[in-house]
């Protein structure tokens, strides 16, 4: 079995009663099937603004997982981290998500790095920075990530046109040379579902949870869980609950979540002002109680009816993904969501979700009030996404790139000293490029 040093965000089961948002799940898809293979595992796990967890390690990890709690990117953090690496002396090394992919890169080591980039970056910095009407960041982003690809010996992305961008952005940092050829570099984990029990959990009739809410066990619950993105599109969604709603009256909206970022009128502020701004009698069917502390949210899919994803339509929706609706069919929900990811294209067909076009809120309210109408179509999608997210969708088999590689970690091709380039001959190649770069600008001749 391997020794391997996992540099991550804290699994959710560290942050009890903090705010967990998709890196916390990435890290846990990440943990947990590599303990189920017996591996041993120092987890290095914090990030920035996130204090540093005292929670306990879960007992069934206690005797395979070395803790080090370390607050990655602030004052003192390399230091932690050298430290970890030294002490435990890693066969290799697995960072997950963005800039703990980044941190991976100041470590002095030699052994094979997995970089699991979760969600384009650039298609990231793209929707922040519309959001904040600058293009700062950009060049820096761009160093960062080539960094990244440069330290890497293995890479992964949550799509499969995420994976064909990583391909792109190895192509064009010179990763794609004649020692790597044949060689795979980039892999697809999806966002997978966490073991779940045989049989799926009986839903809770009574609403002995939700009734402290205002909820009776009459009323069909709509259920939002998670943050609002630059991405999440809020007319779509507050106008297609508006027509739901004045078409049944038993129709409640549960929103565990709020927005993702700091900033004056967030996509969240948009909503929570637009639902403030109802009669009475119609806001109190509107329930926003902010983020919840994690072991509730199981309480919340138990007893609502339906889980509901909307996004806008950018870049950032077609190569990223969502984890939220793999979290809600593994808690039995049935779901709805907007299509334009690579998971929502796979749940459709699954046919554990109803689908609606980005935009469209009349197909939004269509389809709630059709769910809404026929408890006999609920239980058969819930039925079929639980079964989804224990099997194909389980952390298990998403993974198994990853688990594959652990087995016999790698260093890549081109990483190896025989294949490095010689000072000379970088010296060389930067003289040759440049002297036709030259020539192309001045005479329009590429040689």
């Amino acid at each position: 079995m391997a020794k391997i040093l996992l540099i991550g965000y804290n699994p959710p089961q560290l942050l009890i009663d903090a705010k967990i948002e998709a890196a916390h799940y990435r890290t846990w898809q990440f943990l947990q099937p590599l303990l189920k293979d017996g591996h041993s595992v120092c987890l290095c796990a914090g990030a920035r603004r996130e204090p540093v967890s005292t929670t306990a390690l879960p007992d069934e990890w206690r005797n395979q997982v070395t803790y080090r709690p370390i607050a990655l990117g602030q004052r003192g953090w390399l230091s932690q981290l050298q430290a970890a690496y030294d002490s435990f002396a890693p066969d290799c090394i697995v960072a997950v998500n963005f800039f703990q992919c980044l941190y991976a890169t100041r470590l002095k080591t030699h052994k094979p790095i997995w970089m699991d980039l979760y969600g384009d970056i650039f298609t990231l910095v793209q929707t922040a920075n519309f959001r904040t009407k600058t293009d700062r960041g950009l060049q820096t982003i761009a160093h960062y990530m080539k960094d990244i690809l440069s330290a890497g010996d293995a890479f992964s992305g949550c799509s499969t046109l995420q994976k064909h961008a990583l391909v792109g952005q190895l192509g064009s940092s010179g990763r794609l040379n004649r020692h790597t050829f044949g060689f795979d570099l980039a892999h697809v984990i999806l966002p997978g579902a966490p073991p779940v029990p045989t049989h799926m959990p009986q839903r809770s009739p009574g609403r002995d949870f939700l009734s402290q809410f205002g909820i009776s066990p009459s009323d069909f619950v709509v259920l939002w869980c998670g943050g609002y993105n630059t991405w999440t599109d809020v007319d779509t969604l507050f106008r297609g609950l508006q027509m739901a709603m004045a078409e049944s009256p038993k129709i409640h909206y549960v929103s565990i979540g709020a927005s993702t970022y700091a900033g004056p009128d967030t996509m969240y502020d948009q909503f929570y002002a637009r639902v403030q701004q109802l009669p009475q009698p119609d806001a109190k069917r509107f329930h926003l109680l902010g983020w919840r502390p994690w072991a509730e949210v199981g309480k919340f899919y138990l007893e609502s009816d339906v889980g509901i994803n909307i996004d806008a339509l950018h870049y950032e929706t077609l190569y990223g993904t969502r984890t939220r609706l793999v979290e809600m069919i593994a808690g039995g929900l049935p779901v709805i969501t907007t299509l334009g990811s690579e998971l929502s294209d796979l749940l459709q067909a699954h046919q554990v979700a109803l689908t609606f076009d980005v935009g469209d809120w009349h197909g939004l309210g269509q389809q709630l009030m059709l769910l809404a109408n026929d408890a006999e179509r609920r239980d058969d999608m819930a039925r079929a996404g639980y079964a989804y997210a224990a099997g194909d969708l389980s952390f298990a088999t998403t993974t198994q790139p990853l688990r594959q590689w652990v087995q016999d970690p790698k260093t890549a091709p081109d990483k190896l000293p025989e294949n490095r380039i010689a000072l000379r001959r970088k010296t060389e190649y930067f003289a040759r490029t440049t002297l036709r770069q030259l020539l192309w600008r001045v005479t329009g001749a590429d040689s």
